[in-house]
């Protein structure tokens, strides 16, 4: 299993209860991206922050923990840099219904994840949410490893729209998100993470 650097490590929790990520790796989307190394380079899912500011933030402080995402997710980028493949284990503790994932749940992580094309193509690579829309096609059963599909569909000046899908190991379907993300005219609202991008592109050799 990949170790992240001491600085990354250290701001995701040294006791956070942990999966390997191995079974992630041998799911049939990440083999595809692994096979393809010119068009496909892994990414870390969390990016470097402070302890203060990973226990702040919803998905690393909060989701990040045993029965629930007790693995970091897999993250794949293509050479374009507009799709993203994200492979995921989402445990029994994130459910609705019994035994079924809360569409909150999944919207969280459609957020997250269709940030990613948001980022890495917008002014200063800062994007924030303006709107996120998610049709839950099939009841998504917890416990399982399942996988998102994002790409940037559009971009207009400081607006990029993002579609997403979420399936499980076998391909099915289960929920779409379309979501638009702004880079906001006020550049003190949020720091440029042109740097931030560069520093995480680096986490994982790879061909570009």
């Amino acid at each position: 299993m990949h170790t992240l650097p001491e600085d990354q490590a250290d701001a995701i929790g040294a006791n956070v209860p942990r999966m390997t990520d191995a079974e992630l790796l041998q799911s049939t989307a990440a083999r595809e991206c692994l096979d393809n190394p010119d068009e496909w380079k892994r990414m870390p899912f969390f990016w470097p922050r402070s302890e203060i500011k990973r226990k702040s933030a919803f998905v690393p402080g909060t989701m990040y923990a045993a029965n629930k995402l007790s693995v970091e997710p897999v993250v794949f980028m293509n050479r374009d840099r507009k799709q993203f493949v994200v492979i995921t284990h989402i445990g029994k503790e994130m459910c609705g219904h019994d035994g079924i994932v809360h569409g909150g749940v999944q919207a969280t992580l459609f957020d997250e994840i269709t940030a990613r094309p948001a980022f890495w193509n917008l002014p200063r690579n800062v994007a924030l949410t303006a709107s996120l829309k998610v049709a839950y096609r099939k009841p998504a059963i917890a416990d399982q490893i399942f996988v998102f599909r994002t790409h940037l569909a559009k971009m207009d000046g400081r607006k990029a729209e993002i579609s997403a899908q979420m399936e499980d190991s076998q391909g099915n379907l289960l929920s779409e998100a379309e979501a638009l993300y702004v880079s906001p005219k006020n550049v003190k609202l949020v720091q440029d993470q042109t740097s931030q991008v560069e520093k995480i592109e680096k986490v994982y050799p790879g061909n570009f």
